[in-house]
């Protein structure tokens, strides 16, 4: 009787040992790759810093606060880094400027230091002069970001009409 006992528990224990085993290697080999990747965490890598402010080590170790930029580089002019050849400027571009941000030249209006050029004219009831920067080669017309920029009434039909309105307002206001 005891032997019986005996051989009973060691079949039970060997079949809860063989029903472990088995689930151990059906959740392993068996399941779809989503439910095995929620039991797997993905490590995932850390990404390299492209500049001391992306890297927070860097950034608390540098001796400048954060709110200090670096002086901005002067900017060399543009008759310095351009050859001599080519044709001269023709037309007056002092007071514009380069309307792209990531051109060295952005800002700058003076027609000395700037690379602004020329280049060509459209509209039909009069000329729009067209802007390129001959650094990073972005055209913008002359009248970006005044109230005239892509209007297409002529520009003495607009100063008559405001002309009339101002006249008109002045007359109400007595």
């Amino acid at each position: 009787m005891i032997l019986h006992v005996f051989v009973l528990l060691l079949l039970s224990f060997l079949m809860l040992f063989l029903a472990q085993l088995c689930h151990r290697y059906w959740t392993h080999h068996c399941l779809p790759h989503s439910t095995a990747v929620a039991l797997h965490p993905v490590v995932r890598r850390l990404l390299k810093p492209r500049s001391p402010r992306d890297c927070p080590a860097c950034r608390f170790s540098s001796t400048l606060s954060p709110s200090v930029e670096p002086a901005p580089q002067p900017v060399r002019p543009w008759c310095d880094v351009k050859s001599r050849r080519g044709a001269p400027k023709r037309v007056n571009t002092d007071g514009f400027a380069c309307p792209n941000h990531q051109c060295p030249y952005f800002g700058i209006t003076d027609a000395h230091i700037h690379a602004l050029v020329g280049d060509g004219t459209h509209g039909q009831a009069e000329r729009i002069q067209t802007l390129r920067c001959q650094s990073c080669r972005t055209t913008f017309t002359a009248r970006r970001h005044t109230p005239l920029y892509r209007l297409k009434t002529p520009s003495q039909q607009v100063a008559l009409v405001l002309t009339a309105l101002g006249s008109w307002a002045g007359s109400l206001c007595r």
